[in-house]
């Protein structure tokens, strides 16, 4: 697929800069729906005059979204919150925004990529993972031309997850564990999953109406991968084993913060590993090449939390 208008919702994360800057490369026209204009400055200075084009967007307004995929070739939607806050919950960003997405791509008979979550369930009494669940199986009932995509934790040089922890092992005389550290990942590259995306809109026919693990070579639990950053950053193991009870409160409080680093619903997910074990094989193939080094790569970003003598 190239020369396309592409439609990309949620343009301006993480994992949406990497996509977009593929897409771009690719001589497509993207329109970015956008609550903040001035948020696309990054991505619209990477394209050609004309190749981005972007539109305000109102989640709370979704009526608004149809004649933006009606003008599109392709849809993707990346959107996802990691906490709940007051006019944002889990419900609306997972469920009721995929389902209104699918909804009109399936009635204007636009292909679909959805990006969810590794070890989304019912089984669980985490809402972000029931809500992911719920996204996904409104998709899958429902729709007759898309495609799933299911990441593992996705790290890369701007992420949320071993940054985080690099941070905090700087300046922390420890690094908390929970669950005793037991949770498993098998963390992707964020340029790997953006080529994954990639390849599977150029090669939609072959792949629609699947829900794929996108997922890296290895599976590392949460103590391995905190040790992994003490390592990189030259520091001494010292780790906080934390109570499920002091958790939990510990949760409950730090979810009243606007920006809170941890919430209730976090420890619950942290119940739920996120692991295809096999799927790399599949991703793999897609991809074309290898999948990237965990280690080798974080090791690089994360030297910015070593001490400087």
């Amino acid at each position: 697929m190239k020369n396309k208008n592409i439609l990309v919702f949620g343009s301006t994360g993480f994992i949406g800069r990497s996509i977009v800057k593929r897409l771009l490369q690719n001589g497509d026209k993207l329109i970015c729906p956008v609550r903040n204009a001035s948020r696309v400055k990054r991505n619209i200075l990477s394209g050609d005059i004309g190749q981005i084009e972007v539109i305000e967007f109102d989640i709370h307004n979704l009526n608004e979204i149809k004649n933006a995929i009606k003008r599109s070739d392709f849809v993707i939607n990346l959107i996802g919150i990691l906490y709940e806050k007051n006019n944002l919950s889990f419900e609306l960003v997972h469920y009721l925004l995929p389902k209104k997405i699918a909804s009109y791509c399936e009635s204007l008979q636009k292909p679909f990529l959805h990006i969810s979550g590794l070890g989304s369930t019912f089984q669980t009494k985490s809402n972000y993972l029931i809500s992911k669940k719920m996204g996904e199986e409104f998709i899958e009932n429902n729709n007759n031309n898309y495609i799933i995509v299911r990441p593992s934790t996705v790290y890369g040089e701007e992420d949320n997850f071993f940054n985080l922890f690099g941070k905090m092992a700087k300046i922390l005389p420890f690094l908390p564990l929970i669950k005793n550290g037991t949770t498993k990942f098998q963390p992707i590259y964020v340029n790997d999953l953006s080529l994954f995306i990639f390849n599977l809109i150029n090669n939609f026919k072959k792949y629609k109406n699947t829900n794929l693990a996108a997922v890296g070579n290895e599976v590392f639990t949460f103590k391995e991968i905190l040790s992994h950053i003490f390592l990189s950053l030259k520091k001494k193991e010292r780790f906080f084993y934390i109570p499920s009870f002091l958790a939990i409160i510990q949760g409950k409080v730090l979810e009243k913060l606007p920006k809170p680093l941890f919430t209730y619903d976090q420890y619950v997910t942290l119940s739920h590993d996120s692991i295809s074990e096999g799927s790399q094989k599949l991703v793999t193939e897609i991809l074309k090449q290898d999948l990237s080094d965990m280690k080798v790569i974080t090791s690089e970003y994360l030297k910015k939390f070593i001490d400087k003598v």
